[in-house]
């Protein structure tokens, strides 16, 4: 028997697609094809302040910037309600399969590549973290559907989406950083290696425990006494 948190939400009627996805497809997409440059270009795509790096370990670069794309493109969709079971059901979890393998592939490269980070400690800690609290987040909500627990496994992948969608935001902080540092790269890098996913997953879990109160509070009006 399902509980509360477990019962599945129904797609929203009317506009079955909200604005909000549409605007963070269009990021996802955009920055899916900006890293799969370094897949087809190569040692070309470094940028000069990661290329020694990068280049000492392009089979991990290769790996992550393959897998992330797939990861970062698949994901969104498994977030549209409309896709979501009971409607689109055999869609979500091939779907979702991918993206688990995805996500996997791409922590554990971002996991090796990490204790290499630029711009020290700080920037270090801040990518092995984002890396083990994305495969760790998408393998729970695995094994939440596995046991047949959707609410929680809704709410793991959201989690780890938050994480993987930092490759789009680590992108628009970037440059603002860049800037506010007056040009130098590794203080801003240091920085986007927490701003990149924090907010994001901060945001993710604040929408998880919206979604609990709104399931919650009809059940609880039902059971107040008249």
């Amino acid at each position: 028997m399902q509980t509360v948190l477990e019962k599945p939400a129904l797609a929203p009627k009317g506009r079955r697609v909200p604005l909000w996805w549409w605007l963070a497809a269009l990021l996802a997409v955009a920055i899916a094809a900006y890293s799969l440059r370094y897949v087809v270009l190569g040692e070309r795509a470094y940028v000069p302040e990661l290329a020694a790096s990068f280049r000492a370990r392009s089979a991990l670069v290769a790996t992550h910037t393959l897998f992330g794309p797939v990861a970062l493109v698949l994901g969104l969709f498994n977030l549209l309600p409309a896709i979501r079971p009971p409607t689109r059901r055999r869609v979500h979890r091939n779907l979702g399969r991918v993206y688990l393998a995805a996500t996997i592939m791409l922590g554990t490269a971002g996991l090796a590549l990490s204790v290499h980070a630029a711009g020290g400690l700080v920037s270090r800690l801040g990518f092995f973290v984002l890396a083990l609290i994305t495969v760790g987040s998408a393998c729970t909500g695995y094994w939440s559907i596995r046991h047949g627990n959707i609410g929680r496994h809704r709410e793991w992948m959201t989690r780890s989406y938050a994480c993987i969608f930092g490759a789009v935001t680590l992108r628009l902080w970037l440059p603002l950083l860049i800037v506010a540092h007056r040009g130098e790269f590794l203080p801003a890098y240091r920085w986007v290696a927490w701003l990149a996913w924090v907010p994001n997953l901060a945001f993710a879990e604040w929408t998880i425990r919206r979604a609990r109160t709104r399931r919650i509070a009809p059940m609880v009006e039902q059971g107040s006494p008249a």
